[in-house]
């Protein structure tokens, strides 16, 4: 009995050693409504959660003492708040303005480019086909020894870059 009495006393110190706080609640706009997407976090922590489809959230924290709380939305005016973690925690509600950024002017220009394969092609001279190695002083070969050309099978022709 007297070591049950002392391991039940053990398992109740874990317990209030590593006691959790509960942060749950609601974020809406100005309107009243619900801000989808929100994150809300402990500063300075991993501790945190975004709002689900009805603007509410809920996590657990091993936080303890007075710290911000910081709220971010998209498009919203993010701000932080202070909470004492060492009670218990109410739900919460926020309410988010909206914020508006103005973009500077987009300017599109229009131009011009070449699209000609002029500068890459190659021209072969009779000098040069007979010159060229393993091309046995033949047309074809010579242009077997280009990339993207290939023999296919044992057939006659040549394949150059998928097409025949």
């Amino acid at each position: 009995m007297r070591y049950f009495f002392f391991l039940l006393l053990y398992f109740i110190n874990i317990n209030i050693l590593h006691a959790q706080t509960e942060i749950r609640g609601q974020v809406n706009d100005n309107k009243g409504k619900p801000i989808i997407g929100a994150s809300i976090t402990v500063k300075d922590s991993y501790d945190g959660s975004i709002t689900d489809s009805t603007g509410s959230f809920k996590f657990i924290t091993t936080e303890k003492g007075q710290k911000l709380l910081v709220v971010t939305a998209i498009g919203y005016k993010g701000f932080e708040q202070d909470i004492n973690l060492d009670a218990a925690v109410a739900p919460l509600t926020f309410s988010m303005k909206e914020e508006f950024d103005e973009m500077k002017a987009v300017v599109i220009t229009a131009g011009s480019f070449e699209a000609s394969d002029k500068k890459r092609a190659t021209v072969l001279n009779s000098i040069d086909i007979v010159t060229t190695a393993s091309a046995n002083a033949d047309v074809t070969g010579a242009i077997k020894t280009l990339p993207g050309a290939q023999q296919v099978g044992e057939s006659e022709g040549l394949l150059v870059r998928g097409g025949t």
